[in-house]
């Protein structure tokens, strides 16, 4: 019985198969062409819609025009202002470059600071924890050159602390 057995493949069932698999693929590449297409138009429309609402309704951030004109100062304050007569201040000023409870860690950072072309001195004092060795940059006659004392201790990852101390009679 010749025809009880399996089926064979023609080469007609190959050629079929592969011109519904290309077709198949070509519709699919077309479609999700088309449809990014669309929603991509869709999200565009969408967009500008919203940017056009958000003009044509925009209120302003500050209300500033309004606010200001019905605002009053009280310009009959009982501050007195500075006394600018002496032309300038009176006052020195120290940086504080750190302070140690052992001196030969402020004797390290005093050297360091000589290594910078600074004129550091220790100061020792006593308090109710024990001796501190605070090392001091200054005085100085302006903030100029404190200001120019302390850059360069700044760019040596050294931290200080700006003292002002009254000018001595």
């Amino acid at each position: 019985m010749p025809g009880s057995g399996p089926p064979s493949l023609t080469l007609a069932h190959v050629q079929g198969f592969g011109v519904g698999i290309t077709a198949g693929l070509l519709l699919g590449v077309i479609g999700f062409a088309w449809l990014t297409n669309q929603s991509t138009t869709t999200i565009t429309e969408a967009i500008e819609e919203a940017q056009v609402e958000d003009v044509e309704n925009a209120k302003p951030r500050f209300d500033f025009y309004t606010v200001l004109p019905s605002q009053t100062l009280d310009l009959t304050s009982d501050v007195e202002p500075p006394d600018l007569s002496n032309g300038g201040s009176s006052d020195l000023y120290v940086l504080q470059a750190g302070s140690f409870r052992a001196q030969k860690d402020a004797d390290r950072r005093r050297g360091e600071l000589v290594l910078l072309g600074l004129n550091p001195t220790i100061d020792q004092t006593e308090g109710d924890n024990g001796a501190w060795y605070r090392v001091y940059l200054g005085p100085f006659e302006s903030r100029s050159k404190m200001a120019q004392a302390r850059s360069i201790t700044a760019q040596q990852s050294i931290d200080t602390l700006l003292l002002r101390r009254p000018r001595s009679p």
